[in-house]
């Protein structure tokens, strides 16, 4: 399913990449409007100890899925904002190398997340009103994530609930018809505080043991496809 997934939204995005190539076809202009969107589809899940998981054969599970709704609005055919709200799953794992056993430890949890984007539309920019409609995203937001499961670490314990600050940047590449509606790629990534796999490591972790990433960031890349009505 995911790598079907992963798939589609590859030959969408090349698809639509190069509707871009041909002649520009006049379009509506979206310029002071709201538009409404739902998308859905995997990310990749960047913790502490993911490592662990492609080291016992278990690299597919780091792939999760989440669903989406947003809101926007266009100033003009060059700039507009979006609102997102989206609900996942996540992959995690305790460490491994301060273990004796050096085991595995993996746990899910779930995620609440709300991003406040500015978007960027690259034709607009130009000039140019077309059907095809590149953006650049950028946006800062947060994360409430609950419903950990036990990892059956020996000692480790993740923290049970956690609300953390994000940020995060993207692209998109959609198709508008005259209706108002279209389709969309998005492809993009998030930065979150390091509580929001429930673990943070110290520095005296990062230093004294194997296993720990330095980075004091949780990462996940986003892979999703949607469909948008613009009023």
């Amino acid at each position: 399913m995911m790598k079907r997934l992963i798939s589609i939204g590859t030959a969408l995005m090349v698809g639509v990449v190069s509707l871009s190539a041909q002649p520009a076809e006049p379009a509506p202009s979206h310029a002071r409007s709201i538009f409404v969107s739902l998308q859905g589809g995997t990310a990749l899940d960047i913790y502490e100890n993911a490592f662990s998981y492609r080291e016992n054969g278990q690299l597919l599970k780091l792939f999760t899925f989440e669903g989406a709704v947003s809101v926007g609005y266009d100033f003009n055919d060059s700039y507009g904002i979006r609102l997102q709200g989206a609900f996942g799953n996540d992959a995690g794992a305790c460490n491994t190398r301060q273990t004796a056993a050096r085991g595995f430890y993996p746990y899910s949890f779930r995620h609440v997340t709300a991003f406040a984007d500015v978007l960027i539309n690259l034709n607009g920019l130009s000039g140019r009103v077309t059907a095809f409609r590149p953006k650049l995203y950028a946006g800062v937001g947060g994360a409430y994530t609950f419903g950990f499961t036990d990892s059956k670490h020996p000692w480790q314990k993740v923290t049970p609930k956690n609300i953390v600050p994000g940020f995060r940047g993207g692209f998109i590449t959609e198709y508008d018809f005259p209706s108002g509606f279209g389709f969309f790629a998005d492809l993009g990534g998030e930065a979150f505080h390091d509580m929001y796999n429930g673990l943070r490591p110290t520095k005296e972790d990062q230093e004294a043991y194997e296993g720990y990433a330095g980075f004091p960031l949780d990462l996940r890349g986003r892979l999703s496809l949607g469909i948008i009505y613009h009023f």
